[in-house]
């Protein structure tokens, strides 16, 4: 195959404020209102599950106090409750500000927090790990649930040096079981504990999956790019699979950034949505202002006061469409351009400058030449980065409307889903590529729902923000585009590219009996999706975590010659010859 293969999505899960990803789950959650009620009550029985509000008991089902329901009649009774403990909304006390440093000194209650009830640390034994080591965990074996196929079955098609994964934070872990309890120890009369500083680094979560997840000892690593991080991580895990390097790349990252460290590090730059500016928000704006709308609290290109922090895990299986094709995996979208550039000379660490300009105009021209002209005017879209800060509505504005300018698109539809979720930092754009592969599967854009219309200083000539869902046929965009703006000047853009255009394109390059060898595998992977996510809309996640599992040690697993190096246990061998 003389073009370069294409880099194709084959699994994708995590955990966020609006539930786990997989089955799109999360992403429905944002679209609820504009849902069949029977994919409606499907979310919700997800969601209540998830928050152990019900548990299944036999072939009936129950509340967590043991008494019995009728589940439907249940469901859309408690609808509300359900999902006011999603999404942003007012901190928990108890699990994120025990001491009331955020909600009595700051006072700064809105935040992205997974839902209510939920713990990803009871699901293995956690032995103290940061909760974004947890989310991790579940995060990436609920990937590997919605990817439908046994790990071991690429262990046996693909070299052990030829899977890479790339994921982490962009802050680190920052709770008392990471860098919190480092640093916080002796002025609380301890000491530290010998795991703070490994379990606190940033590329720790690449490291958890490694070692205690997929016993990879190929290319691993994390690329910190503050916001763009997870863009960052998608560039390298492309290139790898283009220059050949690795046929499967896992790329992901997970933070849980509502600590009162971080929480007050973003309040003094003067970059948060505090209690007292939402009130004043909402008294501008003639809203209730008696106490603070924490649902409200993130308006992304409205008239806003700043961002509020979220917490994400988020991962994907990326490989080449030729391994995608013998696998039988499914594929749920491609990535076709991924650009990250800086800003130059800058002023202010934390001002906007014009890598951003560029990162999206190479993505868009790459979408100009590979989908057409009317195309990309007519069916492609834009998840921007929307932080809800006043600079932010207006640099990311002109960017995005000077863009479209250039290219003759008219009305572009863009949306932010910070609004939702909060800003989950190295994640933001793990949360953006999941609603993306959603709204492949049902056709709607979700609406940025903290706001009525744009400010007066957005820039909106050539864009359509969206206020209400924008609802087509699943497969009417041919692509999306994904936008990153972070301290520092780190930016980054993606263009991804829907199922059936992915397809169209690969069906130029294979025999017909391929491709029917390739649907008919494909039956089975996704008779082991529906298993999974059956199983876990009951509370059965199958979490992996293989600790002091099949432990390599140089001594005695592994043989090396000056052609190959072979490792117990793996059918492949390394080779060392060029």
């Amino acid at each position: 195959m003389n073009k370069k293969p294409l880099t194709v999505i084959t699994g994708f899960g995590g955990i966020n404020a609006s539930g786990r990803s997989s089955d799109y789950i999360g992403y429905k959650n944002l679209v609820f209102d504009s849902l069949e009620e029977k994919e409606q009550l499907k979310v919700l029985k997800d969601l209540a599950v998830t928050q152990q509000m019900i548990k299944p008991a036999g072939k009936k089902w129950e509340t967590n106090t043991g008494d019995s329901i009728q589940l439907n009649s249940y469901l859309q009774k408690k609808s509300d409750v359900i999902r006011e403990r999603t999404l942003v909304r007012k901190i928990e006390r108890d699990l994120y500000d025990p001491e009331g440093i955020i909600l009595d000194q700051i006072q700064a209650s809105a935040a992205g927090q997974l839902p209510a009830g939920f713990d990803p640390g009871q699901f293995y034994p956690s032995r103290q790990h940061p909760k974004a080591l947890q989310m991790t965990v579940f995060g990436m074996s609920d990937t590997l649930g919605q990817f439908g196929i046994d790990w071991s079955h690429i262990l046996k098609k693909v070299s052990p040096d030829q899977i890479a994964v790339f994921s982490g934070a962009a802050i680190g872990n920052m709770d008392n079981f990471g860098f919190g309890g480092m640093m916080q120890s002796r002025m609380k009369g301890s000491r530290s504990s010998s795991k703070n500083l490994a379990f606190g680094l940033v590329e720790m979560s690449a490291d958890f999956i490694n070692a205690y997840i997929l016993g990879n000892v190929g290319r691993t690593g994390h690329v910190v790019g503050a916001c763009a991080t997870f863009l960052f991580n998608l560039q390298l895990g492309k290139e790898n699979i283009e220059n050949g390097n690795a046929r499967v790349v896992v790329v992901g990252g997970a933070e849980a950034p509502i600590t009162p460290e971080i929480i007050d590090g973003f309040f003094a730059i003067n970059a948060l949505a505090n209690d007292k500016r939402m009130l004043e928000l909402q008294s501008q704006l003639n809203e209730p202002a008696n106490e603070p709308n924490q649902r409200k609290a993130c308006r992304p290109f409205g008239e806003n006061i700043g961002m509020v922090m979220g917490e994400s895990a988020q991962f994907i299986i990326l490989m080449d469409e030729e391994l995608a094709l013998e696998l039988g995996a499914k594929i749920y979208a491609s990535v076709q351009a991924v650009a990250s550039h800086a800003d130059g000379f800058k002023n202010s660490i934390s001002g906007p400058g014009v890598g951003n300009y560029i990162t999206l105009a190479k993505c868009v021209a790459e979408a100009s030449e590979i989908l057409g002209s009317k195309s990309l005017k007519d069916e492609t879209y834009v998840h921007a980065h929307g932080t809800g800060t006043p600079a932010n509505r207006t640099s990311e504005s002109h960017i995005l409307d000077k863009i479209a300018n250039v290219f003759g698109i008219k009305s572009w539809p863009i949306t932010a889903v910070k609004s939702y979720l909060g800003h989950s930092m190295a994640v933001a754009a793990g949360d953006q590529l999941s609603c993306v592969l959603g709204t492949w599967n049902k056709g709607i854009i979700p609406r940025i729902h903290s706001i009525t219309e744009p400010a007066e200083d957005v820039f909106d000539d050539n864009l359509n923000f969206l206020t209400e869902d924008k609802i087509e046929d699943p497969n009417f965009y041919k692509g999306a585009f994904l936008n990153a703006k972070g301290f520092g000047g780190n930016n980054a853009s993606a263009l991804i590219l829907g199922p059936d255009f992915t397809f169209s394109q690969i069906k130029k390059r294979y025999t017909k009996k391929v491709l029917r060898d390739y649907e008919r595998k494909l039956e089975n992977t996704r008779k082991s999706v529906l298993e999974y996510n059956e199983n876990a809309s009951k509370g059965d996640y199958n979490t992996i975590y293989k600790f002091n599992h099949e432990v390599l040690e140089g001594m005695h697993d592994i043989e090396i010659t000056k052609e190959k190096i072979k490792l117990k246990g793996y059918k492949k061998e390394i080779n060392l010859k060029s």
